[in-house]
């Protein structure tokens, strides 16, 4: 496969555009009616109507644990979310019950898929994928995922434009395995797994050789653009500073439409640091959903919920305090 200097440009042809615009917008969309919800087929047209669907990190324990926190964190926030995401490292079976009950729960899975294994070296893996060592484990997962016959989003190998992951700054290599998953997929006929490719919305390092256009697999490769991004504030790091939702999304999203890339847009983890005061973070998160929902492009928000502090993070959960929860009560999640 060619890889071009500028990766986002395609060309003009009229049959490639109509099949482009296929598998970004009105093919989701028609898969989604299996579903049998209306706003599941709303939550893929391209440009998005009406209000603005959000999700949940939520991280995956057992079953049955990962379950019970899903429905405690939607009963603190009172409303359902329409995205699920968990993180899911290689070799591991693909997590058909959890997807059935996320998708009972009115929503839709997002697996990020992490390419390393924990409890191993968590060491480079794009060559060996490359090289058909993980090849079995794939045809495995994309069987199951074909059996389920449900939407899946599959985020594979996400940040791969920051330096925090052994995946992260090889953009040939991680053209070539995404190329070379994604075959494996669409040999078993598991279409019904949709694949999100989603950078950090500002690279690390944050230069024009890392650009995230450096990363983009091929239009066809491609059904939904994620973005992920945070305010970590000033108190993280030297190299933090608060920062608004849009001075962190903007710039990448400006280089997504200029570059003519139809595909829908989904902010795959986004967060707000507690560290000021909850009315500060309260205006973060109403200024966030004013910023994404006048993007016509951006399908839903996921916001990631986790405690993190234990690891040297900030405190992402919602109800850190009382007005940030009431901040997401009263815009994203509001009736």
């Amino acid at each position: 496969m060619r890889i071009t200097a500028d990766i986002f440009r395609f060309e003009a042809d009229a049959r490639q555009i109509g099949r482009l615009r296929l598998a970004a917008g009105l093919s989701l969309l028609l898969l989604m009616a299996s579903l049998g919800s209306s706003s599941a087929q709303d939550i893929f047209s391209t440009p998005r109507t009406g209000k603005l669907p959000w999700g949940l990190y939520q991280i995956l324990w057992s079953g049955p644990v990962f379950l019970e926190n899903l429905d405690r964190n939607t009963a603190i926030i009172g409303d359902a979310p329409q995205f699920v995401l968990f993180f899911r490292d290689l070799e591991r079976p693909f997590p058909a019950e959890i997807c059935r009950e996320i998708h009972a729960r009115g929503a839709i899975p997002v697996i990020s898929l992490e390419l390393v294994h924990w409890g191993g070296p968590s060491d480079d893996r794009l060559e060996a994928i490359i090289a058909g060592q993980y090849d079995e484990v794939f045809q495995e997962n994309a069987r199951a995922v074909q059996e389920s016959g449900d939407v899946v989003l599959y985020r594979f190998g996400f940040e791969m434009n920051g330096d925090w992951f052994a995946w992260g700054g090889q953009p040939e290599n991680f053209i070539a395995a995404w190329q070379h998953v994604h075959q494996i997929f669409q040999a078993a006929g598991a279409t019904n797994l949709k694949w999100v490719w989603a950078p950090n919305a500002i690279s690390g390092p944050n230069t024009p050789e890392n650009g995230i256009e450096k990363y983009w697999p091929g239009s066809e490769y491609v059904d939904v653009i994620g973005l992920d991004g945070y305010n970590f504030g000033e108190s993280h790091s030297q190299w933090h500073s608060w920062v608004e939702c849009r001075q962190v999304f903007e710039p990448a999203l400006d280089k997504i439409r200029e570059s003519g890339v139809p595909h829908p847009v989904l902010i795959t983890e986004f967060g707000c640091t507690s560290e000021r005061t909850a009315a500060q973070r309260a205006r973060w998160i109403e200024e966030a959903h004013e910023f994404f929902a006048a993007r016509p492009e951006i399908i839903g928000a996921i916001w990631f919920n986790l405690d993190k502090r234990r690891e040297g993070e900030p405190n992402w959960r919602l109800d850190a305090d009382p007005e940030s929860l009431s901040a997401w009560q009263r815009t994203f999640a509001a009736p």
